[in-house]
Parts: C-alpha cells; sequence; structure tokens
C-alpha cells in the first residue's frame, strides 16, 4: 500500500486484570505488517501491573487511559465508544485474543477494492491458556466469499454469530450510524451481544467478505466470562431482543418462516441455559429475566410471531457466579 491508501486504523484493547495475556495482545498489533495504526488501551483493572508494563514500549502508537473505578461494562462502552475521527477503520482486540501479523493488511487491501463492503471477517484459530491453537472454525469458510448484508444478517439469526467476536473483525466506520455501534434500540442493561448488534448495524448499510484464513487467535480459557452467571442468562435474552427488533423493522428477517426459522434457533439455548441453572438450583433476576423471556418466545408460535418482552432487572455484581 502506498502513502495514500493507507488509512489510520484504531486497535482498541479493553483489559482487566491480565498483563500477560494482555501483553501478548499489545504485541500482536504492535508488530501488524501493516504500520498506521494507533493502539488504544482502556484499563479498569485493579492491579498496576498493566499500567507499569505499558511503560516498557517506547511506541508513540499507544494511547493508554486508566480508569480505576470503572466496572467491566463501564470500560467496554469506553472502549467500544472511542471515536478518533482521523482513523477510517476500527478492530477491538480483547484483552486475551492476538492478531496474527498479517491481519489488518490483508482485511484492509479488501476494504479499499470494495467500496460496498462494511464489514471484513475471516476464519480464525482457537488457543488454550498458554496460546496453543487448539482447532479452527476454517470449515466454515472454505473460500473467501462476499454476501449481501441483508443475506449476511439473515444468515446470523439463522446460524448464530459466525462472523465472529470484536478480535475477528475489522469495520469500516463511515457505515455506523453518527458514530453509534449499537443496532437495537433497546441496549440499556447488561446487553451481552454488542458485537452481533454491531455487525447488524453495519449490514444494514454494507455488504460482508468472509476470508477464509485464519488471521485471529480467540483463546479459550478458564477465566472467561462466557459461562459467568448473569453473561449466561442474558446472551439468549440478548438474541431475542435483536429478533424482535429486525421482525418488526422487516430487515433481515421479513416472513414468518425466517421468522419461525430463527425461533427455533434460539429456543434449544433458552432450554439448555434454564436446565444448567436448574440443575444447579441457580436463581438471579437474570434467570428469572430468561424464563419469562423464553415464554415469551414460545408464545410468539402461537400469536401471529408478536415477542411480548418482559421488564429485564439485573443482579448486583457480587451475585454474579460460574455456571460452568
Amino acid at each position: 500500500m502506498n502513502e495514500h491508501s493507507s488509512p489510520l486504523v484504531s486497535v482498541i484493547i479493553p483489559t482487566f486484570n491480565r498483563p500477560k495475556y494482555f501483553r501478548e495482545a499489545l504485541e500482536s498489533a504492535l508488530n501488524q505488517t501493516y504500520r498506521n495504526i494507533e493502539v488504544v488501551v482502556s484499563d479498569n483493572s485493579t492491579e498496576d501491573d498493566t499500567e507499569r508494563l505499558i511503560w516498557d514500549y517506547c511506541d508513540t502508537r499507544i494511547k493508554y487511559f486508566r480508569h480505576k473505578n470503572f466496572d467491566a461494562h463501564d470500560n467496554w462502552n469506553f472502549a467500544r465508544s472511542y471515536n478518533n475521527p482521523a482513523a477510517e477503520y476500527v478492530n477491538w482486540l480483547m484483552d486475551d485474543d492476538i492478531f496474527y501479523p498479517t491481519k489488518l493488511e490483508k482485511m484492509l487491501a479488501v476494504y479499499l477494492n470494495n467500496p460496498d463492503v462494511s464489514l471484513v471477517t475471516s476464519a480464525k484459530n482457537f488457543i488454550d491458556a498458554d496460546g496453543k491453537v487448539t482447532g479452527s472454525n476454517k470449515i466454515m469458510f472454505k473460500k473467501n466469499a462476499k454476501l449481501s448484508g441483508d443475506k449476511a444478517g439473515r444468515l446470523l439469526f439463522m446460524l448464530d454469530n459466525y462472523i465472529g467476536e470484536p478480535t475477528t473483525v475489522l469495520i469500516r466506520k463511515k457505515f455506523l450510524r453518527g458514530g453509534d455501534l449499537c443496532w437495537h434500540a433497546d441496549e440499556t442493561g447488561f446487553f451481552s451481544l454488542v458485537d452481533v448488534s454491531t455487525w447488524l448495524q453495519l449490514l444494514s448499510k454494507g455488504n460482508l467478505v468472509v476470508l477464509k484464513e485464519c488471521l485471529s487467535g480467540f483463546r479459550k480459557h478458564a477465566k472467561q466470562a462466557t459461562y459467568w452467571s448473569n453473561t449466561y442468562a442474558v446472551t439468549p435474552i440478548s438474541w431475542v431482543k435483536l429478533l424482535k427488533s429486525a421482525w418488526e423493522q422487516k430487515i433481515f428477517i421479513r416472513d414468518e418462516r425466517e421468522f419461525r426459522m430463527a425461533v427455533m434457533r434460539i429456543i434449544p439455548s433458552c432450554t439448555n441455559r434454564l436446565k444448567d441453572f436448574y440443575d444447579k438450583n441457580f436463581t438471579s433476576k437474570e434467570v428469572e429475566a430468561l424464563e419469562k423471556t423464553f415464554f415469551a418466545l414460545v408464545e410468539s408460535l402461537r400469536n401471529g410471531c408478536k415477542i411480548e418482552l418482559p421488564t429485564i432487572e439485573y443482579s448486583a455484581q457480587d451475585a454474579i457466579k460460574k455456571i460452568r
């Protein structure tokens, strides 16, 4: 790429008390073959190890923000709302994941040749706590592909989040709605599918390109938030919210057959998670909301595809426990 085709990319890393993983994530960003980047670190750690680590790097591309009083949601909201007007593209990098060296270069090449594309993703490797590759999702991406935004968004509801987590995706900021990453109108409280909501927002404005090469590593380890009780209960609720919005606006989901297919994909997730909660004799405001949402989802199959969502309340942070 020449000087005139080298737009600035914001790489944004929210981090919390994981200095070892964070160092690997940070270095994977700084070592990109594409050099015109800024690396924005949003740190809400209760310990000082990450802040001390930052000073080991004499790289002017790093911008470090310390937020000792932020909780996890505050920190993520800061990271996802950071908006440097000079940066045309943004890629979030979770502090336990890694970029492979050519990720940004190869994804930017797609954008520069496809002005209609709002979202570029790729296959990814799964890595363990020690960074060893344990598998990949390459089977889903046997070849590079370009999908219309409408088809790509509909497939999200039919296939789950095949596009990937924040680390996996590079986005073109001009397709965002005034810098707002949310697509869904009701993302208050603890909304656990902010990434999917962002993908839907972008796909409502442009198209998707999928690259078959693994360009990032998604780490699976014991301290992930996926199976903490609030996340575990709220994730299917968030899917229902997104489906309700898509159906009512007739975006991505336009007829009753598509609606019912999407409902039937979400129902097993609700039932399996409720069973896990029942097996552990665990209850919370989130679990109660999941039960009500499940019944509303089933009822929608009998009342003309209308989803009447219950009011959702959230537990205090200290009530959270791990379910799996």
